[in-house]
């Protein structure tokens, strides 16, 4: 596979040869990274970095050098709340060695996304992004602000167990699919659902061709008929989702306990 160099000389890493992986220790995001840079022709005292950003965060992480890559005890993401969106960059400097400058950036990967535990990617735009925030005396909430989130009280203990567990799933996720169909129908009054782009249409499309209700009704056809719909909508995901045996389960062993 031949490398390639861009106009500033600086040896550019493919994506393949980097792989950033999800983990969590104790509710906090952290990672593993492996590399290939055997094949870039770089000097093998020369400097290795690790970098997660999004938006305006960001974090930076000694990687060891070239020919001996050490990954440092804590890679933490405490800058960050959920692993949505944040990518990574490997950069590669001179070490000073030999009269050259330190810190001269040499190589340089960049938009390196997240991978899960099964090697899938993190980074996609979720529909529902579960966000842990301090809720005070509720245990979780929908916010509409930009696109709707799915908030839950990050002082409850570690929010993705929480919400993954079949219990907060059986009796929560039902009303937040009725509560964001209602939001887009009758609030918006949004009913396209072709739009790849726009989330309401994303949620719409979701109904229509994951939870198989059909298309949304017409503006002119009213609340009532609208209501109808997302209802349709809510047992459709209810059912696909067997949340009543999920949860007859959950309770039978806890009752037995």
């Amino acid at each position: 596979m031949q490398r390639r160099f861009n106009y500033t000389e600086r040896v550019r890493i493919l994506q393949a040869d980097v792989s950033i992986f999800l983990k969590e220790q104790g509710g906090v995001l952290s990672f593993d990274a492996e590399l290939d840079l055997e094949e870039y022709g770089l000097e093998s005292g020369s400097l290795v970095f690790v970098e997660a950003y999004r938006q305006t965060a960001w974090m930076r992480f000694p990687w060891g050098t070239v020919g001996t890559l050490v990954p440092p005890d804590d890679r933490m993401l405490t800058e960050f709340d959920t692993p949505e969106k944040i990518l990574f960059r490997v950069k590669v400097t001179s070490n000073g060695n030999d009269g050259e400058e330190h810190g001269l950036l040499l190589a340089e990967a960049d938009r390196i996304p997240l991978k899960g535990p099964e090697d899938g990617e993190v980074n996609q735009d979720p529909l529902l992004p579960v966000v842990p925030v301090d809720l005070e005396d509720r245990i979780w909430e929908v916010d509409f602000t930009g696109r709707p989130r799915l908030l839950i009280n990050r002082n409850l203990g570690n929010y993705r167990e929480i919400g993954s567990h079949p219990s907060f799933v059986s009796l929560v996720y039902p009303a937040v699919v009725r509560e964001v169909l209602t939001q887009i129908l009758l609030v918006e009054e949004h009913r396209d659902y072709d739009d790849d782009v726009d989330v309401n249409s994303k949620w719409l499309r979701f109904a229509v061709e994951i939870l198989g209700v059909g298309e949304p009704p017409e503006l002119e056809a009213g609340d009532a008929a609208a209501m109808d719909w997302v209802g349709e909508a809510v047992s459709a995901f209810a059912r696909k989702h067997s949340v009543v045996s999920e949860f007859s389960g959950f309770w039978a062993r806890e009752v037995s306990q």
